[in-house]
């Protein structure tokens, strides 16, 4: 059973450590919003359970996340049967889920050097851009990105639903990172650049009972025979 209490962890520490203030019941680091699952990503700053780099995702300050958008915002388009440029809105989480994976390699090793590089190891701040521009990360980077891409097309209004960076740590004690979103007719997609599935919740958790058993996303909520609580 997944436990999906990494969150809380975090902002236990960091209270602990006097690192979190306050402001209308919603956390922050050094400024910055703690990222967590639901909250907006975008200005926002993602930290773990334990010391590591203090990832600040900030679309505005910072130049590549656009970049990225710019890529995965003409995937959305296409030509309709009189020949018109026209918008597809079912195009849009394809779109980023390819951009993310054509301009991210999955490499732990580089992803340490960058911050002993940065010296961010205790919770220093590194923006995600950095990770961005060397082409290089984990989980957290990945699904950090896919995340505050599809946000940044719904502050555009291309799309209407939900977007999530979702966490959990599975009994064996591995943790993994991915972004989730939520249709609004309530149908759930997985975004998950690291382990390569981009699909809807119920097609992952049919795979999950395959002789090649995946990653287990569903929410304790999300009601898939309760392995996930």
């Amino acid at each position: 059973m997944a436990n999906w209490g990494q969150t809380i962890v975090v902002k236990k520490r960091l209270n602990l450590e006097k690192q979190l203030d306050y402001i209308d019941g919603n956390p922050f680091y050094q400024g910055r919003r703690l990222i967590e699952r639901d909250s907006p990503i975008d200005k926002g700053v993602y930290l773990g359970k334990h010391q590591r780099e203090a990832i600040v995702v900030d679309s505005e300050k910072y130049p590549e996340l656009k970049r990225l958008y710019g890529i995965a915002e003409p995937r959305t388009r296409g030509v309709d049967s009189k020949g018109n440029k026209v918008f597809y809105r079912n195009k849009v989480l394809g779109a980023v889920y390819d951009t993310v994976m054509e301009n991210m390699k999955y490499d732990n090793d580089g992803v340490e050097k960058i911050v002993d590089e940065f010296n961010v190891g205790n919770d220093g701040k590194i923006a995600l851009d950095v990770f961005l521009q060397r082409k290089k990360g984990v989980c957290r980077h990945m699904g950090l990105t896919s995340a505050a891409l599809l946000e940044m097309f719904k502050k555009n209004g291309y799309i209407r639903g939900k977007v999530s960076v979702d966490r959990n740590q599975e009994e064996d004690g591995g943790r993994h990172v991915w972004c989730r979103y939520t249709c609004n007719n309530g149908e759930v997609v997985i975004l998950d650049v690291a382990q390569h599935f981009f699909g809807f919740l119920e097609k992952a958790e049919e795979k999950r009972k395959s002789e090649n058993p995946i990653w287990s996303y569903a929410r304790p909520e999300d009601n898939f025979g309760g392995q996930n609580k």
